[in-house]
């Protein structure tokens, strides 16, 4: 029986440790192919109403697009995208085209347009440019495939921004380029991919100087227990902001050290590293996952579900997943795992997680799965090579089958430096899943019982 986060029995969490901060390599070099990202007129067109909204007709979208373009156009630094070259008016004119503009897929039912507005005509936390903001809200919606959870280095002049923190965090604790953020770096892709106006509202919101986003959740998102809902809210360390035995308005926020972080990437960032919208988005989504324990400096992380001080355990995943989504999700453990981390096999054959996958896909979702790799797959030495020396999460955005049948998924990794997404076979990935993430109804449609949850 498929069980939803509610229902987990928390002291059994089978914790592998996926998110460290090293990822695993995973390129068959028979196999591995570049795809770059479909036109956001192919995946960015989810929209409430089912209605793709191409064309400005009202006085006030006509004067917030040219107050936009204003913005980009004057600015010295905004007016061309530092990740490609590209005039982000250009982006900006796809993105009207496509229907992404003006979806309104959001919290609040804000569009991206009224998003994109407020970050240029409000002030920015920390005295950010709001131009810059709003050209990385772009940036990431035109290409969503940009998003990295790579954090960067921390020259030597940044040291300003840690100001009286400096005493406490050793620079080679500071100066991590990896990060653990991989869940949540996945997520930010997710609601760029699937729910633009709602990465907007999150970006705007995050880097305004309140630094946090509201969010309204049912809670049967969260279990169909209400009680079980409420435990989880008060588990994971959230205070609605207001609440009742049906809903619960939250106030997100990323660890105090978010900005930070945010403030040097604003004046130091380097191609291939995070931006400001990264960093706050992930922060916020580590700080929920963790429980309140995230320090966006060191990249470490506390909490009571999980021993290891990097990245999120997938019952974690699925916590902040079912909050952003605002639907209930399940996470499906698919292989057997014993307490020193060899892979002892699966519970179901490969074809049902196929069948899981594709059907999702089908259903215009995405799929973040957690994937390991034994010490027999990385070449390395170890007394049993079935075990588990490293993990990472991906997400699965399509699939494809070749003329024999053959099936390949189509995958976006925040870790590997592409900005675009890459190709693996089929039954090359599906044996090292050990975990993916899926709206319940979907795989409860899928061959109810035969598989083993967290």
């Amino acid at each position: 029986m498929i069980q939803s986060i509610g229902q987990y029995n928390i002291p059994n969490i089978n914790n592998t440790g996926f998110m460290a901060a090293t990822k695993p390599v995973m390129q068959p070099a028979s196999s591995f192919v570049p795809v770059y990202p479909f036109l956001p007129s192919q995946v960015n067109t989810i929209q409430t109403n089912n209605q793709l909204n191409t064309k400005l007709t009202s006085n006030e979208d006509i004067e917030k697009y040219n107050a936009i373009t204003k913005a980009l156009a004057t600015s010295q630094n905004e007016k061309t995208s530092p990740i490609d070259g590209v005039l982000r008016q250009k982006k900006l004119d796809a993105l009207l085209k496509n229907g992404t503009l003006l979806n309104r897929n959001s919290n609040d039912s804000t569009s991206v347009l009224d998003n994109l507005y407020k970050a240029v005509s409000t002030p920015r936390a920390a005295d950010m440019d709001g131009a810059k903001i709003a050209g990385q809200i772009i940036d990431t919606l035109y290409n969503p495939a940009v998003i990295t959870q790579r954090f960067g280095d921390v020259p030597a002049q940044a040291q300003i921004f840690i100001g009286d923190k400096q005493g406490t965090y050793e620079a080679n604790n500071v100066n991590t380029e990896g990060s653990g953020t991989c869940v949540a770096a996945s997520v930010e892709f997710h609601m760029a991919n699937k729910h633009p106006a709602e990465f907007a509202r999150w970006a705007e919101s995050l880097t305004s100087p309140k630094i946090s986003v509201e969010k309204d959740v049912n809670l049967s998102a969260l279990s169909p227990n209400t009680m079980n809902a409420i435990w989880l809210l008060r588990e994971f360390g959230v205070q609605p902001k207001e609440f009742n035995f049906y809903k619960a308005k939250l106030d997100l926020k990323p660890d105090e050290n978010a900005i930070v972080r945010a403030q040097i990437q604003d004046n130091y960032w380097d191609q291939g590293e995070r931006s400001i919208v990264d960093v706050m988005i992930q922060s916020t989504l580590m700080q929920l996952g963790s429980q309140q324990s995230y320090n966006s400096l060191t990249d470490i992380r506390g909490g009571k579900f999980n021993s290891n001080p990097q990245g999120l355990i997938e019952f974690e995943k699925t916590f902040i997943e079912s909050i952003v989504e605002n639907n209930e999700r399940t996470s499906i453990v698919y292989q057997n795992v014993d307490n020193d981390q060899n892979l002892l096999g699966w519970n179901c054959d490969l074809s049902t997680i196929q069948k899981h996958i594709t059907d999702t896909i089908d259903s215009g979702e995405d799929v973040i799965i957690g994937y390991v790799l034994t010490a027999k797959e990385c070449n390395e030495p170890a007394n049993n090579p079935n075990k588990i020396v490293n993990g990472h999460e991906i997400t699965i955005v399509d699939y494809k089958k070749d003329i024999t049948g053959k099936l390949t998924f189509v995958c976006n990794d925040t870790d590997d430096d592409k900005p675009h997404y890459v190709e693996y076979p089929a039954d090359y990935l599906l044996p090292k899943i050990h975990h993916a993430g899926y709206p319940v109804q979907i795989v409860e449609d899928t061959q109810k019982g035969i598989l083993k949850t967290a």
